[in-house]
C-alpha cells in the first residue's frame, strides 16, 4: 500500500522550519498530501510548574500561536500543505494528536531540536504510538528522502517488531535489501526459535525482499546505540523498531530502547507499536 496521507507534527515554537522543509520533500517524494499539525499547549499553574516558560502567562501563549500561523502560511499556499491547529491542555493536546494521526498514513517528526518543548513532543510521540494505531517516522535533520532501497530492523520477535516491519515494508522499494539486526538473541521456542532471525529472514525472502541477519552484541554504550551503529554500518537508509515492548514505566524505570531513541539518531527511524 503507498503512502498518501501525510502527518507532520510541530509546536508553536520557530525551531521547525527545516523540518517542515525536510516534511514537504518527503511528501513529494511520495506523492502524498501532507497535513502539518500545529500543537499550542494552553497554559495552566500546572503546565507553568511542570513545563516552565515561555508561555506562562494567556497573553504570550496567544502571540506565539498567532506569529506561528504568520510564518507558516506562507509555506502552505506555495507547497498546497492543509494546516490545522490544535489548541488545548496537555491531556488535551495528547488525545487530539492521536485522533488526527489515525487519518494518515504516517506521522513525521522532527528532532528533538526542531521542537520548543521536547518534553511535550516524546509525550506526543508515546500517545500517537499507543493510542492511534499508526506508526511514526522520525526524521533526522536536513533529511534528504529517497526510495528506501536497504533498510533495518531491529528484530526481537516481539509483537511491535512485527508492526514495525510490517510498516517499512509497505514503503520500501520492491526487492530492497533488509538487515536483520537480532540484539543479544537467544533461540527461544516461543520467539525467536532455534536459530535467532532465520525465521524472519525466511519470510521476507518469500516476499522478494533480500534479508541477511546480524547478531549484534552491545560491546560498548546503550542497547540504542548498538541497532543505530549497526544499522548505519550496514548502509540502512532507515531503522525499524516495535516501540515499547515494555510498559513505559519499566522503560522510564530500567530504561529502554524506544526511549532513548525518541530524541532522534542520525538516520530515519520508523517506530510502531
Amino acid at each position: 500500500m503507498a503512502i498518501r496521507d501525510l502527518l507532520a507534527v510541530v509546536d508553536t515554537s520557530d525551531c521547525d522550519e527545516q523540518f517542515v522543509q525536510d516534511a514537504l520533500s518527503f511528501a513529494e517524494l511520495h506523492q502524498a498530501r501532507l497535513t502539518l499539525l500545529v500543537l499550542s499547549v494552553i497554559p495552566s499553574p500546572e503546565y507553568g510548574n511542570m513545563y516552565g516558560p515561555p508561555f506562562i502567562v494567556l497573553r504570550d501563549f496567544l502571540g506565539a500561536v498567532e506569529a506561528k500561523q504568520q510564518r507558516i502560511a506562507g509555506w502552505a499556499s506555495r507547497a498546497g500543505i492543509e494546516i490545522r491547529t490544535v489548541s488545548d491542555l496537555p491531556e488535551g493536546i495528547y488525545t487530539s494528536a492521536s485522533v488526527h494521526a489515525r487519518y494518515a498514513d504516517l506521522v513525521l517528526f522532527g528532532p528533538q531540536d526542531a521542537y520548543g518543548y521536547p518534553l511535550i513532543r516524546r509525550q506526543i510521540i508515546e500517545s500517537v504510538l499507543f493510542e492511534s494505531g499508526r506508526p511514526v517516522l522520525v526524521l533526522p535533520r536536513e533529511h534528504k528522502p529517497r526510495p528506501i532501497g536497504r533498510f533495518a530492523i531491529g528484530w526481537n520477535a516481539s509483537r511491535e517488531a512485527t508492526h514495525a516491519l510490517r510498516e517499512a515494508m509497505l514503503f520500501a522499494a520492491p526487492n530492497a535489501k533488509v538487515e536483520v539486526l537480532v540484539l543479544d538473541g537467544k533461540p527461544s521456542d516461543k520467539g525467536h526459535g532455534s536459530d535467532p532471525g532465520a525465521d524472519i529472514a525466511h519470510h521476507l525472502a518469500r516476499h522478494g525482499f533480500a534479508a541477511t541477519v546480524h547478531a549484534v552484541a552491545v560491546d560498548e554504550g546503550s542497547d540504542a546505540e548498538s541497532l543505530v551503529r549497526a544499522a548505519r554500518g550496514q548502509g540502512a537508509q532507515l531503522l525499524a523498531l516495535g516501540a515499547y515492548g515494555h510498559s513505559r514505566l519499566r522503560e522510564m524505570i530500567l530504561g529502554g530502547v524506544t526511549r532513548d531513541l525518541l530524541n532522534g539518531a542520525p538516520l530515519p527511524l520508523l517506530f510502531a507499536h
